[in-house]
């Protein structure tokens, strides 16, 4: 169930909502957090952050929701609803469970502190398989991709680079067989 630290004043007109969506992964080739956030006309804001520290699954889970409330207030998002596959971490947000060792009492303390900043927030647990596309994001930041730029440009591309008449396969057959009427009608239209 989501927690709504509603701190909205009457007043002012009511804010866009905006969704986070955040994964985290952690593993022996490295930690990584894929976020995306998007905005009420849905422009996305996509990212797959590495981090050069050793993280447990929960940590990082933390830090992908920490870093995704930051760039959201950032751009002056104030209202906001998340959806992590965390069960841990979103209940602990929400209130529903409680932190028991000190390094996730502090991850709890912060996020609690950062979200206070916003008119509205939400947090809703939800399946890994409703969160594909950061999780994705995550295990690409995750895994050592030392070679690669900073930025990695993705491009669609709609049409294969040869055409469909090289797709074709020639068979050459030495002696007559049932193919070959098929073939020298295909070639020249006429019939056997």
């Amino acid at each position: 169930m989501p927690i709504a630290l509603d701190l909205e004043d009457t007043t002012a007109p009511t804010p866009e909502l905006w969704e986070l969506y955040t994964d985290g992964e952690s593993g022996p080739e490295g930690v990584g957090t894929g976020l995306l956030l998007t905005g009420p006309n849905k422009e996305e804001h996509t990212y797959a952050l590495r981090f050069n520290f050793k993280a447990t699954n929960n940590e990082v889970e933390y830090e992908a929701v920490l870093v995704g409330i930051r760039l959201a207030k950032e751009i002056g998002v104030k209202k906001i609803q998340t959806y992590v596959d965390s069960y841990s971490v979103s209940n602990q947000i929400n209130g529903s469970f409680e932190a028991h060792n000190k390094g996730m009492q502090a991850y709890l303390a912060l996020a609690r502190s950062l979200v206070r900043e916003f008119n509205d927030f939400q947090i809703s647990q939800i399946p890994r398989s409703q969160n594909k596309q950061v999780d994705v994001l995550s295990k690409l930041a995750a895994l050592t991709f030392n070679h690669l730029e900073k930025k990695v440009l993705v491009e669609q591309v709609f049409k294969k680079s040869i055409k469909p008449s090289q797709l074709t396969d020639v068979v050459e057959e030495a002696e007559h067989c049932w193919m070959t009427d098929i073939i020298e009608f295909l070639k020249t239209g006429s019939l056997p």
